[in-house]
């Protein structure tokens, strides 16, 4: 396999470029890319270089991010199908599901899903897992088990708000979530209908003494007194925590007087929020017979402008909660693109998708026949390029 030390005129996002990048008209100059061991070195292109990688303009991404995603459920909405619209029926259809989660049953699916994330481009997978019990789950096990050489992926031990009303419980999951070794986070499903102040805090400090990190399903509701998101900005002012935060949903912000309040809070904690377009856009103010008047997503331009980390996540894939769904994150882009009037696609919104830190890692994905003016529309061909080795061409037919 042939390994190349650098790349020639690559089309980079604004976003990426320093400033006072020169430009060429209206478009950034393209890129060489230099390839080293110990990281990337990038310029304005200055012609062909021998054994460089020609990109002739092609777009440019660092490997894409799927930072929020279900395998334990995916691919299972042809047997089991939510009878209504809307979070609870999603939620009732896959505990009725999951007497076919077998170790056989979980791999199928899981590996299914896998490969159509890696062939998208995907570099970092994070994956939420249902625990329903208080030692961790056959998913957990089977997730932990699996591996691929272009895609590292995250457990989060998903678990009810109420598991962790008893402190002993608390510590008993973050012990098994700790031990599981590196890429392992605690979770919670943080919502109204089980709303515990106590039982958060004793998640937090769990996670502390074990020195793990968070992802919360918090607040995925449009109940302006929904108390997750407000309560945590609160606590986190007092008692700071050591790890890193992360917040998923959060639509209540889309209803609270005080939303702006409490993201001025998390930007200061550099709390980090991932929305869910396709999921959210489904499921929240689902009323039978009726068009949604509210979209249902949390308020992702007010974080930005307060330079709060944020990314935009698949959420499930063709289960209860979203019977279409895809780890295409141009997919997910394309629907947040659209529902959140977000800029430019690919010069702005494209950051959304992926971080740097992979770009300067060596580690990118290439869209050779891709324009920025119908991208992420119709551009399912692209390549990986990592360490200066080519990755297929795959057209995400998976």
């Amino acid at each position: 396999m042939k390994t190349y030390p650098g790349a020639t005129g690559a089309r980079l996002p604004r976003w990426l470029l320093p400033d006072h990048w020169p430009m060429q008209g209206d478009q950034p100059q393209l890129a060489t890319l230099h390839f080293h061991s110990d990281g990337l070195q990038f310029a304005p292109d200055s012609g062909p270089h021998a054994d460089y990688l020609p990109l002739n303009g092609a777009l440019v991404l660092p490997a894409l991010i799927e930072p929020h995603a279900h395998l334990d459920k995916t691919f299972t909405i042809q047997r089991s199908p939510a009878q209504q619209p809307g979070l609870l029926a999603a939620i009732t259809a896959m505990h009725q599901d999951r007497v076919h989660w077998s170790r056989e049953d979980l791999q199928r699916r899981i590996q299914q899903a896998l490969l159509w994330a890696v062939e998208s481009g995907v570099g970092l997978l994070r994956t939420h897992v249902d625990w329903f019990t208080t030692a961790a789950p056959l998913a957990w096990q089977v997730i932990g088990e699996m591996q691929h050489p272009l895609c590292r992926i995250e457990r989060v031990a998903l678990a009810p708000l109420s598991f962790f009303a008893n402190p002993d419980d608390a510590q008993h999951i973050a012990t098994q979530v700790a031990a599981s070794g590196p890429g392992a986070l605690l979770g919670g499903f943080i919502h109204s209908s089980n709303w515990d102040a106590q039982a958060f805090s004793n998640l937090l400090e769990a996670a502390e003494q074990h020195q793990l990190d968070i992802d919360l399903h918090i607040d995925e509701e449009l109940n302006p007194e929904a108390q997750g998101m407000r309560w945590l900005a609160n606590t986190l002012q007092r008692h700071p925590f050591s790890g890193q935060i992360t917040c998923s949903h959060s639509c209540a912000l889309s209803q609270q007087e005080d939303a702006l309040q409490i993201l001025d809070r998390l930007a200061e904690l550099r709390v980090t929020l991932i929305a869910l377009p396709l999921t959210n856009l489904l499921l929240q103010d689902a009323v039978p017979g009726r068009t949604p008047r509210q979209r249902g997503l949390t308020l992702v331009k007010e974080a930005q402008t307060r330079g709060i980390p944020l990314l935009l996540g698949a959420d499930n894939v063709q289960d209860a909660f979203c019977p279409l769904g895809s780890y295409d994150p141009l997919d997910t882009l394309f629907s947040g693109v659209l529902s959140l009037q977000l800029g430019a696609a690919f010069d702005e919104a494209s950051q959304l998708i992926c971080r740097a830190e992979a770009f300067y890692r060596n580690d990118m994905v290439i869209f050779p026949h891709a324009d920025t003016a119908s991208w992420p529309l119709r551009q399912r061909q692209r390549y990986r390029l990592k360490q200066g080795v080519r990755y297929g061409e795959a057209t995400n037919d998976a």
